[in-house]
């Protein structure tokens, strides 16, 4: 696997490093000025941020939400993983019927506050050992300015080539740009392995046996403003060595198409802004890191 990483990194120029360089220095954007952050409980560093008019909507469905001189304040009377998941259940809803929350998918992510995903400053492993504060839908994400977590995976070949996919026209997010082969986010009682497992089966058709002997790359974590909130992920990383006779061939729906890319142009679709800024993150991190 490394070897092909680094084929692929060997063929780009000095000036195609830099694309990719950029990529990273350019993960973690500024906060809007204007971002209103939220507490959860008596956490004393924010659990999400809102847009000015989101929380000025949210305010205007809820009294248990509180203003404070740093932003807004909140959490239920019994301070419990399932009293909060029901509260927000329930105001997610709301905020979908009003058209604040879109692209809906009937999936719930697990957010574990900083005291608990981080060491160091650096996220740690997300697993059920780890106590969650709540589940949400994810749909709904961006709209509290939550961190999530998803697993993005690279498919390289032996000539350091990779294999990209082309999102689907009527995805909510990014739809038609190029993406990492596989990708999705991290679901509610899900590990890594087994979310980037089911993400290669159902967007890419691999195998369980191909899938898992991807290797774990560590993580880039980037955030940024979008039109429906704060955009704010922990991308977790693996990379796959694609046997020559295999071909990814999409399973649901999510992928249009897949194109086997050199690493001039992936830099190239890089560069044009073609690529997912996730998804371009995400590889820049396997080629700059692959000593």
């Amino acid at each position: 696997m490394k070897n092909s990483i680094q084929k692929f990194q060997n063929a780009l120029s000095d000036a195609e490093r830099q694309v990719l360089q950029l990529c990273l220095q350019e993960a973690m954007q500024a906060l809007p000025e204007d971002a209103v952050p939220w507490y959860l409980g008596d956490a004393p560093s924010p659990t999400g941020y809102f847009k000015p008019e989101h929380a000025k909507a949210l305010l205007s469905l809820r009294h248990d939400w509180h203003t404070e001189p740093r932003g807004l304040r909140w959490d239920t009377p019994e301070k419990t993983h399932a009293s909060r998941s029901l509260a927000l259940a329930k105001l997610a809803a709301e905020l979908r019927e009003l058209g604040h929350v879109t692209g809906w998918r009937n999936e719930k992510f697990s957010y574990w506050p900083d005291t608990v995903i981080l060491a160091n400053g650096q996220p740690i492993e997300p697993t059920d050992n780890l106590a969650a504060a709540f589940e949400m839908e994810r749909a709904a994400y961006r709209f509290f300015g939550l961190r999530a977590h998803a697993v993005h995976v690279n498919g390289f070949t032996e000539d350091g080539y990779m294999w990209c996919g082309r999102r689907s026209l009527v995805k909510a997010t990014d739809p038609g740009m190029l993406d990492n082969m596989a990708a999705g986010g991290l679901t509610v009682g899900e590990s890594l392995q087994s979310c980037g497992v089911r993400e290669m089966a159902e967007e890419a058709g691999l195998s369980e046996a191909l899938a898992l002997s991807a290797v774990a790359q560590g993580q880039v974590t980037t955030c940024r403003a979008v039109p429906r909130g704060w955009h704010y992920e922990t991308l977790w990383v693996y990379n796959l060595l694609m046997p020559a006779d295999v071909k990814p061939v999409n399973q649901d729906g999510e992928v249009a198409e897949f194109s086997l890319l050199s690493p001039q142009q992936v830099a190239q679709a890089i560069a044009a802004k073609h690529m997912t800024v996730d998804a371009a993150c995400v590889l820049a991190h396997a080629v700059l890191n692959a000593d």
